[in-house]
């Protein structure tokens, strides 16, 4: 349910949700979770929990992405292509903040614990991708012979995706705290000239 939607109270318990269940992640891990102890947390019923999420995982999971959606939607759609490069900076430099007040959750990325947030953040990137080349913010550089065209688009979302939930799990291995904007710079020196740079290509 879109936040719009909801009334004040509806509001008031979706936020004690999400800072219980963000809590309790960061403590515990989110495959520990259970929907008992979030409601105990957040001072909330049982039947009140599955009126905003059908499982701790989809409770974090959709806590997290409210705050990604909204980067994406200020930074990233309907952008014109000569605003793409500086977008494409300050929406990092969001994603790396976001990342680290919740550190404690991302923490366990690169561990097989962490497949499940792995594939929700290269998910979240794959998608930002997808609109980004849609609306010719970035194009994609012409295939060879014996690839398609939608194969070269799907490999550039998979390849910048999970390039980037690779680079970010690296990054948490480094002692807080992490400078978020340095980072974002090093990450458009890694990035591929034709997706760091789109005005560069004409």
């Amino acid at each position: 349910m879109d936040e719009a939607e909801l009334d004040p109270r509806q509001r008031r318990t979706r936020a004690a949700l999400a800072a219980a269940v963000l809590a309790l992640a960061a403590e515990r891990g989110i495959d520990a979770l259970s929907v008992t102890e979030i409601t105990a947390r957040a001072g909330v019923h049982r039947s009140t929990f599955y009126q905003h999420a059908s499982s701790p995982l989809d409770l974090v999971k959709s806590t997290l992405a409210r705050e990604l959606d909204a980067l994406r939607d200020r930074y990233l759609v309907d952008l014109p292509r000569e605003e793409t490069e500086s977008a494409l900076r300050s929406v990092t430099i969001g994603v790396l903040e976001h990342v680290e007040r919740h550190a404690g959750i991302y923490a366990r990325l690169d561990t097989d614990a962490g497949a499940t947030l792995h594939s929700f953040l290269g998910a979240h990137f794959a998608e930002s991708a997808r609109i980004l080349i849609e609306q010719s913010s970035v194009r994609v550089p012409e295939p060879p012979a014996g690839v398609s065209p939608a194969m070269a688009r799907a490999a550039v979302r998979r390849y910048i995706a999970d390039g980037f939930v690779g680079a970010i799990a690296a990054w948490l291995h480094e002692p807080a705290p992490r400078d978020a904007v340095a980072f974002a710079e090093f990450l458009v020196v890694l990035t591929p000239s034709w997706w760091a740079h789109p005005g560069e290509d004409g």
